[in-house]
C-alpha cells in the first residue's frame, strides 16, 4: 500500500473538478476539502473545457440527472480522455433505475473512465449480472468470491480500475484484485458518503496518475479507517453527527493513523 500518497496529496493540493449529485454536492465538496485537496464544482458548459485542462482529477456523479448535465457529463468525460486525466465514474442507481443504467451505458460508448466507483448492484448491471438492487443501495450479505469475479470483469470490459463498495471494498483490475476491511455501517446511513468516495478516488488518483490502482485502494483505505475510527470513538452519535465528524477526521488523519489501523489485502493476481 503506497502510504506516502496522503502526504502527497496535502503537498500537492490537486483540484478535482465534479459533476457533482445535486443532494450531496456539499458533502463532496468538503470531503475533497478537508483531505487537502481543491474541490471544483460546475454546471457551466462554456468553462468545461478550460477547467478540464486545469484539473489534476475528474469525478462524474449521476446521482441527479437532467438533459443538460447528461450532456456535460458526456462532453467532460470526452474532454477527460482527450486531456489525458484520470476520471472516476460514479453510476449511482444504475442497479435499480433502468434510465440511469441507459445513460451510463451511453457514458461508456463515447468515452473511458480510469476509475468505476459502484455498489454491488450497480457494478452487477454494468457486467450484465444479476444482483439484487434498491434505490442507491446494493443488498450485500457480505464479501465473496463472486463480488471479486464480478469486478473483475468489469475493470476488463471497460478497461479501468473498479471499486466495488460494501462491508468489504473491492478494488480490482483485470489482472489484480485487492480488498479493504476497513468501514462502518453507518456509512449506509449517511447520504452522501459513496459519492464522497467517489471524488476521494479522483483526489488520489490525481496526484498516483501512474498507477490508478494504488490510488483507489489509498483512497478506500483512507475513508474507510476515517469512519471506523470516528464510530470507535463515537459509538453513540447519529447519521448528522456522523457526517461532521467524518469531515473531521478526514481532515486530521495521518499517514501513521492509516499504517496502524488500516486492515487491507495487497492484492492477488
Amino acid at each position: 500500500m503506497q502510504f506516502d500518497l496522503l502526504n502527497k496529496v496535502r503537498t500537492d493540493n490537486p483540484m478535482v473538478l465534479n459533476i457533482a449529485n445535486s443532494v450531496t454536492q456539499s458533502d463532496v465538496a468538503n470531503g475533497i476539502s478537508a483531505i487537502g485537496s481543491s474541490p471544483l464544482m460546475t454546471n457551466y458548459d462554456e468553462e468545461l473545457k478550460t477547467l478540464a485542462q486545469f484539473a489534476n482529477g475528474i469525478c462524474i456523479n449521476i446521482g441527479t440527472l437532467d438533459q443538460r448535465q447528461n450532456e456535460l457529463s458526456l462532453e467532460l468525460l470526452r474532454l477527460a480522455n482527450q486531456f489525458n486525466k484520470p476520471v472516476v465514474l460514479d453510476p449511482v442507481g444504475i442497479g435499480a433505475v433502468p434510465e440511469r443504467l441507459s445513460f451510463a451505458e451511453e457514458l461508456l460508448r463515447n468515452g473511458q473512465p480510469t476509475v468505476i466507483r459502484g455498489n454491488a448492484g450497480e457494478v452487477a448491471s454494468l457486467v450484465g449480472v444479476s444482483w439484487s438492487a434498491k434505490g442507491i443501495d446494493s443488498i450485500d450479505d457480505g464479501h465473496d468470491q463472486s463480488i471479486d469475479e464480478m469486478a473483475q470483469a468489469c475493470a476488463k470490459k471497460f478497461s479501468c480500475v473498479t471499486v466495488v463498495t460494501g462491508e468489504t471494498d473491492t478494488i480490482a483490475t483485470a489482472d489484480e484484485v485487492a480488498h479493504v476491511f476497513n468501514g462502518h455501517k453507518m456509512f449506509t446511513t449517511r447520504v452522501g458518503t459513496g459519492d464522497m468516495l467517489s471524488s476521494l478516488i479522483a483526489v488520489f488518483a490525481g496526484v498516483s496518475t501512474d498507477n490508478v490502482f494504488e490510488a483507489a485502494k489509498m483512497a478506500c483505505l483512507v475513508f474507510g479507517l476515517a469512519g471506523q475510527t470516528v464510530m470507535d470513538e463515537n459509538p453513540e452519535i447519529g447519521p448528522a453527527e456522523f457526517s461532521a465528524r467524518l469531515l473531521d477526521k478526514l481532515y486530521s488523519i495521518t499517514t501513521a493513523d492509516v499504517e496502524q489501523g488500516g486492515k487491507f489485502d495487497e492484492g492477488n493476481k
